[in-house]
């Protein structure tokens, strides 16, 4: 929506969407996840058969690219 220019910034579509402005860095931050990874999350499916990685440990992999590699190669062997 911010790119569309249907909001100005992360504050306005925090209004916009209901929910805070933490929240939408929560999500939008999770957008520099290495893209491979993110395939391999959104391969286990929605719901998840069971909790194997949560949003707040994927935000934490930001920090670190080796970790996500670790991760996506782990998330390979189960699906």
């Amino acid at each position: 929506m911010i790119e569309s220019g249907q909001a100005k910034n992360e504050s306005d579509l925090a209004r916009k969407v209901g929910i805070s402005r933490v929240r939408i860095w929560q999500y939008t931050s999770l957008l520099g996840l290495n893209a491979s990874l993110v395939e391999a999350v959104e391969a286990l499916g929605d719901p998840m058969p069971k909790r194997l990685i949560t949003e707040r440990q994927l935000r934490q992999m930001l920090k670190n690219p080796k970790e996500q590699e670790k991760l996506e190669s782990q998330l390979g062997k189960i699906n």
